[in-house]
């Protein structure tokens, strides 16, 4: 049997090398070239000349971290170490071309090895995603739209609502106020009783309309905040003294348990505390009616924590962080009716004074909310951190 020539063996071997590095130089669409151990250009191809903006002369012998921006100069040796360490490396980011311009890329770098495993170099393969990132943005910005489309018109829908509550009570009390004052003209006391129902819509619509106004301020990024010593005990009892009426309405027994705690003296924005207390309170007599209501404190050297607990039907786990975002609301008492703003608001306020709040399962069932605030205000002069809806920061503090 005639033996084969190796010399035609690598006749036949030397086509297919030959083939290989034509397809591989003239392939447009993909930056395709060899680094050696140390990182530098060994070929080039005419994709990556295509795209990185490099001809052959100008780019063979330098170091490929050319293509990385300035703030990523310790990325390409990590990089080669985690080809070294796994046999190839990928990742996607922003590279740089000859001309400044940034792309945004798909890149994998193989280590490649001779046949006595010595590290012998890195293929390199480049394909410029920008137009995919680019049309990813745009889709997920146009999802973003929408869902800001269908919550704006979610919010009118309940805010109409809400406001026309107020409204449509306001206008029978006048009607009714000016009824009597034809007809009765001297029945004082009734005309007092309309009058005070007047009044009662005219605060609700107030309290409406500036939670209207506060999702704006906090949409804009900016809440005004002024700070001031607080007597924290005093604070609560105000605020529970102001919500007797609610509570007797509701049927519900607000109590507050300080523990002895009368001497705590905090540097806050009362107002906006008293806000965040308030809107707890009148969260609790919406959904936990008919039930005891406890508001306790407790302090240590360093923050003060505020809970408030109810009996009612608590807040599922899945809701426990949605309730808290603009216009989140639950369904466990359909006829709650709300805006959803007021713990958003809230939440907004405890993070300017660098506090927390969550929610809890109650110790007897029911919902515990849990306010904890730093005895002295983060940050209580200048500027204080506050996330805006579109991603800007900044509380006005006055």
């Amino acid at each position: 049997m005639p033996q084969r020539s190796s010399s035609g063996h690598r006749k036949r071997i030397r086509p297919a090398q030959d083939h290989l590095r034509l397809l591989v130089e003239n392939v447009k669409d993909y930056a395709i070239f060899m680094l050696d151990s140390g990182g530098h250009v060994m070929t080039w191809n005419r994709g990556a000349e295509r795209l990185k903006g490099y001809r052959a002369n100008e780019i063979i012998g330098q170091h490929f971290s050319i293509f990385y921006r300035p703030e990523e100069s310790e990325k390409p040796a990590r990089e080669l170490k985690g080809a070294i360490a796994d046999g190839r490396f990928e990742d996607e980011g922003w590279r740089v071309r000859k001309d400044g311009s940034l792309f945004w890329a798909n890149v994998v770098i193989t280590a490649l090895y001779d046949e006595t495993g010595r590290l012998h170099g890195f293929g390199k393969v480049t394909r410029d995603l920008t137009e995919r990132r680019r049309s990813e943005e745009e889709r997920i910005k146009l999802a973003e739209a929408r869902a800001e489309i269908r919550l704006r018109d979610e919010f009118l829908s309940i805010a109409s609502h809400e406001l026309k509550t107020p409204l449509g009570a306001l206008r029978l009390s006048l009607a009714g106020f000016e009824l009597l004052m034809q007809r009765r003209p001297d029945d004082l006391a009734g005309m007092a009783q309309r009058l005070n129902l007047a009044i009662t819509q005219v605060r609700r619509l107030d309290v409406l309309i500036e939670r209207l106004l506060d999702v704006s301020r906090i949409a804009a990024g900016r809440l005004s905040l002024s700070f001031e010593e607080v007597d924290v005990a005093g604070l609560i009892r105000d605020v529970c003294q102001a919500f007797d009426d609610s509570a007797r309405q509701a049927e519900c027994e607000l109590r507050f348990r300080d523990v002895g705690q009368e001497s705590i003296v905090a540097f806050w924005d009362r107002v906006r505390i008293e806000q965040v207390l308030g809107n707890l309170i009148s969260n609790s007599l919406k959904y936990a009616a008919g039930k005891p209501l406890h508001i306790d404190l407790m302090a240590d050297a360093e923050a003060v924590t505020l809970s408030v607990a109810d009996r009612g039907p608590g807040v599922e786990v899945a809701d426990r962080e949605r309730i808290f975002e603009r216009f989140g609301t639950t369904m466990i008492a359909p006829h709650a009716v709300g805006l959803g703003l007021g713990l958003y608001i809230a939440r907004q306020i405890v993070n300017a004074h660098g506090g927390t709040i969550h929610v809890d399962d109650g110790p007897e069932g029911g919902a515990t909310f849990v306010v904890r605030l730093p005895l002295v205000a983060a940050t209580p002069t200048g500027e204080i951190a506050v996330s805006g809806d579109d991603g800007s920061q900044g509380v006005d503090a006055r």
